[in-house]
């Protein structure tokens, strides 16, 4: 049988090092250590996309706002926040207006103009590809 002081021994000894079980064996007893292993889920966020702004119709000022990558439109920063932006939401060139996520990475896509949302041309949780339109804006 093993003794107390035997038994807290092996419980550092697993705790110090990698192991994650161990299994001691003998004439009358076994013992079964097992260390507990947090499963951590990372996200990574890359820098801020310049996305594609293209003139819709010309002497009208209203622009649209393309997909810089392909991936999956997220129109806020997590499910059930406030979307980044809404239709009549003022924008600057630094305002984030979107996240696109492929492959686990996060990118957040800014406006590149002055103006005003006029349009959301897409899903939350829409795959989008490179050059799709995401928004019209009125450009101010």
């Amino acid at each position: 049988m093993l003794a107390l002081e035997e038994i807290k021994e092996l419980i550092k000894t697993i705790e110090e090092s990698s192991l994650v079980k161990l299994e001691v064996k003998g004439k009358d007893y076994e013992l079964k250590l097992e260390k507990a292993v947090e499963l951590r889920k990372e996200v990574c966020v890359a820098d801020k996309v310049v996305a594609p702004v293209i003139p819709v119709v010309e002497g009208k000022e209203l622009i649209e706002i393309t997909s810089p990558l392909v991936g999956t439109f997220y129109s806020a920063a997590e499910p059930g926040a406030e979307p980044f932006v809404k239709v009549g939401t003022k924008v600057q060139p630094e305002s984030v207006i979107c996240v696109l996520e492929a492959m686990k990475l996060f990118t957040e896509v800014e406006a590149e103009v002055t103006g005003e949302i006029v349009e959301v041309l897409v899903k939350d949780g829409e795959l989008v590809e490179f050059g799709t339109p995401l928004f019209t804006v009125k450009a101010v």
